[in-house]
């Protein structure tokens, strides 16, 4: 089924990695303005293949102002193999910025993707794959932002993530 941000008012459930890849690939693909993602690991089965990040490159060509904000939980497992997304964070940080949360919040074990503010995957235990998607409600889209804000706001930049220069 043909599912459309923006348009698309319908929550449903997706309970596997195959599923949850769909929607967050459909998620990011259609994002015209921002992507926020809290993640424990930068979840490789989701975000480290080719066409996401083809689609975070993508926003980030097609729209001068795009913001995307990738909130990951611990960066150890990042920074020890290798991510796509991370790399290309490295060579557009004008436009993907990422942090790692405050020492009170890394008890924090949610994931989700919020897109354009609108559309979202959320999961209530990020080591899990069982996620509530919408791909049209802003209520809840809205909260889960305010939450991200509140989250990024008092988050740290990981100095294991940047760039090395030689």
């Amino acid at each position: 089924m043909s599912r459309t941000l923006g348009e698309t008012e319908a929550e449903f459930a997706v309970d596997s990695s195959e599923a949850l890849l769909e929607v967050s690939l459909a998620l990011a693909t259609q994002a015209r303005h921002s992507l926020d993602i809290v993640s424990r690991h930068l979840d490789p089965a989701l975000y480290d293949n080719e066409l996401f990040s083809d689609a975070l490159r993508a926003l980030v060509v097609n729209t001068r102002r795009a913001q995307i904000r990738l909130l990951i939980l611990d960066s150890a497992p990042v920074v020890l193999h290798g991510h796509r997304v991370v790399e290309l964070a490295q060579r557009l940080t004008d436009f993907i910025q990422i942090r790692v949360p405050a020492p009170q919040h890394k008890e924090f074990n949610e994931a989700w993707l919020v897109a354009d503010n609108t559309g979202y995957a959320h999961r209530r235990f990020s080591d899990r794959y069982d996620a509530t998607v919408n791909f049209a409600a802003r209520r809840v889209s809205n909260s889960l932002t305010k939450r991200f804000e509140e989250l990024w706001n008092q988050a740290q930049l990981d100095s294991n993530l940047r760039r090395q220069h030689l």
